[in-house]
């Protein structure tokens, strides 16, 4: 049986999390059998309704998740029924092997991945520094990164890729919360509503009353109170504040974004990752635990680099030759830089036109 707490799984959001519920209620119905099962994993019982086995199983088996007690709670069970183990093995194998991606582009590491979303429909084109970064947040205790980069480069697509290991369950017991600037549409964006925003996210009950001071003053008051009632239960937050730099983001946002990776920085919201995307990298304080991304742009010899790696993943081996075409054909006759939206749309359609049909994966 494969180490379960390896595979790093989520809470029932993540399918993995949910089948193995899902058989462990079909398995032990009775009170006392999913009492004994539980404890036997080394949870407390009389903390989940055992009355109702999906609910105690829905309950208990991500906070083993949680604890790394997964293999823990499974072991007796496989001990008792094999079958049951090689069954659970099986349908996990199905699942993991397309977790965030689709069937016609395996990749084993969530982190690499070129591909995410639904049916891998969306492509994500080196981003390398990117990936690394992330990495560096989910494993180390790296807290801030910084992602800049000229209108259309794609740093939105960079929640996408933190999305995928989510569903991928490589952030296991971690909570993600997005603000984006691109929620209030053509208005113009403070300041305060971006504070106002972080805090609804992360559930907190945060609300001044009306008041005459300048709205600086009202946002850095929010931030003050965040700070007051930031959660101290040891779970990894992420906050992801995307699109600072789009037109009608006013300078006072901007200040509540350099003022989050301070606060970030030094402690002040424990047990935090904090990704920012259009925000000058060259403006924030120099600190170890702040990591910057300044994407490049997107031309043929990343382009061909990106299809090769794709093309060796799904099987083909591919001359430098066809690559070249392959890259023109994206990105135009000229190999010039493009709209990250363009050009991610057509290279979903030429992988899948090109190399999705056959070959075997390799490595």
């Amino acid at each position: 049986m494969i180490s379960l707490d390896d595979l790093y799984l989520g809470d029932l959001s993540d399918p993995r999390t949910r089948l193995i519920a899902e058989m462990l209620a079909q398995k032990y119905h009775f009170p006392n059998e999913v009492g004994a099962a539980i404890q036997a994993g080394g949870l407390s019982p009389w903390i989940y309704p055992l009355a109702v086995a999906k609910l105690a199983w829905d309950t208990a088996v991500p906070d083993a998740v949680r604890e790394r007690k997964l293999d823990a709670l499974l072991a007796p069970v496989v001990r008792d029924d094999p079958a049951f183990g090689l069954e659970l093995e099986r349908r996990l194998g199905e699942l993991t092997g397309a977790a965030g991606a689709g069937g016609w582009y395996p990749c084993g590491d969530p982190y690499h991945c070129g591909f995410v979303g639904p049916g891998a429909s969306r492509a994500v084109i080196d981003r390398e520094r990117f990936r690394t970064g992330l990495r560096s947040l989910a494993a180390e205790d790296y807290r801030v990164l910084v992602v800049s980069g000229p209108p259309g480069s794609g740093k939105t697509h960079s929640w996408r890729l933190i999305d995928h290991l989510r569903q991928a369950g490589m952030l296991a017991g971690h909570k993600c919360v997005r603000v984006s600037t691109h929620i209030w549409g053509t208005d113009e964006v403070t300041g305060e509503m971006v504070a106002q925003a972080v805090a609804d996210r992360l559930g907190l009950d945060i609300r001044l009353t009306g008041s005459a001071e300048l709205a600086d003053a009202r946002a850095r008051k929010i931030l003050d109170m965040l700070v007051g009632r930031y959660p101290v239960d040891g779970v990894i937050r992420w906050i992801v504040l995307d699109g600072l730099d789009r037109p009608r983001v006013h300078d006072s946002a901007r200040d509540v974004g350099r003022q989050l990776i301070t606060m970030v920085d030094d402690g002040e919201l424990p047990n935090t990752r904090l990704v920012i995307t259009g925000f000058d990298g060259s403006l924030t304080a120099v600190s170890a635990s702040v990591l910057t991304d300044q994407i490049p742009a997107i031309d043929a010899a990343l382009l061909r680099s990106f299809l090769a790696d794709v093309a060796a993943r799904l099987g083909h081996a591919v001359e430098d030759a066809e690559l070249a075409v392959l890259a023109e054909e994206v990105l135009g006759a000229g190999g010039s830089p493009s709209v990250m939206a363009d050009v991610e749309a057509a290279v979903v359609r030429l992988v899948k036109r090109e190399w999705a049909s056959g070959g075997q994966h390799v490595g």
